[in-house]
């Protein structure tokens, strides 16, 4: 059985009160250290060879190149869409008995309370991998092949965008204009409204489905 080794019985996403350093999560020191851990190296490592071969397999697909373009920016849409579905219902599920409150604690509330971590700014190839999986399967069966090689590169890709940036936001002080426009949005969503503002990458869905604060309600 998984023992952690932090309490939980703190609120899971604290705004106000965040600790320096990088924490012991699990007791098990290997799992700790290789399950809960992880450096962006190692996500590159991962998933851009996988976006290069549905790349490939996309160019030799026998498809007009304005379907791959259009199948491409969908890929990209619908990876925004999940990357806010994710965090807003998985990350910030609001449990209701000590072992939803263990689980989304290792998920995400460990990361609001211990924002600077850099061990845990990227997500661990032990969630991302059945992740993508699961997306797999289910864009090939929605879309069928050959038309999944380029909505899966846009989403590989994009993923990869999200988890670069969201570290970059924590550990960098970016020198682009939008760059700082999301490294000042995220924080917001961290110190100011924990409960609103999901996008990472992209605010788009949260204007779609209202999780902006209104005027004079912690809007700034």
């Amino acid at each position: 059985m998984l023992r952690l080794a932090r309490d939980v019985s703190v609120p899971r996403h604290q705004a106000s009160q965040p600790l320096r350093g990088s924490p012991v999560l699990f007791t098990n020191n290997y799992i700790d250290a290789y399950f809960s851990r992880v450096k962006p190296w190692q996500v590159v490592a991962i998933w851009l060879p996988t976006a290069a071969y549905f790349a490939a397999q996309s160019m030799r697909a026998p498809l007009p190149w304005s379907r791959q373009v259009g199948l491409f920016f969908l890929g990209l849409l619908a990876w925004t869409l999940f990357e806010y579905a994710y965090h807003r219902f998985v990350e910030h599920f609001p449990p209701q008995n000590v072992w939803q409150a263990k689980l989304t604690f290792v998920l995400h509330g460990v990361h609001h309370q211990y924002p600077w971590d850099p061990d845990r700014l990227v997500m661990p190839p032990v969630v991302s991998i059945p992740l993508g999986a699961g997306l797999y399967y289910v864009t090939r069966a929605i879309l069928g092949i050959p038309a999944l090689y380029p909505f899966f590169t846009a989403m590989i890709l994009f993923y990869l965008f999200y988890d670069m940036q969201h570290y970059a936001m924590h550990q960098r002080h970016p020198r682009t204009a939008f760059g700082r426009y999301l490294r000042a949005y995220h924080l917001l969503h961290h110190f100011k409204t924990p409960t609103m503002r999901y996008g990472v990458s992209c605010p788009l869905w949260d204007y779609v489905f209202g999780t902006l604060p209104t005027p004079g309600k912690g809007a700034h």
